[in-house]
């Protein structure tokens, strides 16, 4: 188990947030902020990629391929 030193106002909002998000503990919380954190930078990153079109046809095609994997 680690602690970590936040100010009066970063502690309120965290409290907040953890009933907002009716997490079970503050590890959760901060897990929540991570994924949201990690998922909003993937979306970032993904806005950027520019393909032709046959490179958007081979990604299309191993995304089908993928998709077919985990049925």
């Amino acid at each position: 188990m680690k602690t970590i030193a936040v100010d009066e106002e970063t502690w309120n909002t965290i409290k907040k947030l953890k009933a907002k998000l009716d997490a079970k503990s503050y590890d959760q919380v901060l897990r929540i902020l991570l994924e949201t954190w990690h998922t909003a930078n993937l979306g970032k990153k993904i806005e950027k990629i520019s393909l032709d079109d046959e490179e958007s046809e081979k990604a299309l095609d191993i995304l089908k391929k993928l998709k077919e994997w985990e049925e």
